[in-house]
């Protein structure tokens, strides 16, 4: 049975930082959509195990993906803000993740809708990163240099590079957007204070 998994979220940093925190552990087609009514263009797939990570919105209704639903074996699983209460979003989604929830548990929650059989695990037992390679991280995340970095913490350019290299090797991310996103997951930035156009 063919396995997809379905990123559905209106930021595109969220969705491509999300990519690359699956990508590393997956060996799977991933598929990013801004709006969940993209979906509908994928209804004809039939006999597939999908798992579909979304934006929540507590009034949606469901009756757009009865169709996926119908013809595929689907596990659905939720982005909530922190606000929200930790519930099923829907009748059929257990599953749901925060800002808060870290990358690893990100990719253990995907897992517990497959089987093991597909999983291609990286850095399974990840280093803990230590505090000064969460501020270069934190650095890098908001879009700065090597260069800035370095000023900003008083290093020299190559001791930047050695950390960005222990971090990619802890992390398993080597994209600016997915490390993002591990900053955000693992609440080393605050997505309030994030403006999209700086990252760009």
């Amino acid at each position: 049975m063919n396995r997809k998994i379905f990123i559905i979220n209106s930021s595109e940093i969220i969705r491509k930082g999300i990519n690359a925190i699956l990508r590393n552990y997956f060996n799977t087609e991933i598929i990013l959509l801004e709006k969940k009514e993209e979906l509908k263009g994928f209804c004809e797939l039939t006999g597939q195990e999908i798992v579909i990570i979304y934006e929540y919105n507590a009034t949606e209704k469901t009756a757009n993906f009865q169709q996926i639903q119908k013809n595929n074996k689907v596990k659905w699983i939720a982005f909530l803000n922190d606000n929200e209460k930790p519930a099923e979003p829907r009748p059929f989604c257990k599953f749901y993740f925060t800002t808060k929830t870290q990358a690893p548990q990100l990719q253990k929650l995907v897992s517990r809708c497959w089987d093991k059989t597909q999983r291609k695990p990286k850095n399974t037992d990840s280093e803990e990163l230590t505090t000064r390679e969460k501020d270069v991280l934190k650095l890098v995340a908001l879009g700065h240099s090597n260069k800035a970095i370095a000023e900003k913490l008083f290093i020299s350019i190559h001791t930047v590079i050695s950390h960005r290299k222990n971090i990619t090797e802890k992390t398993g991310i080597k994209s600016i957007s997915g490390l993002t996103v591990y900053a955000i997951l693992n609440n080393l930035l605050d997505t309030e204070t994030i403006n999209p156009e700086d990252l760009i």
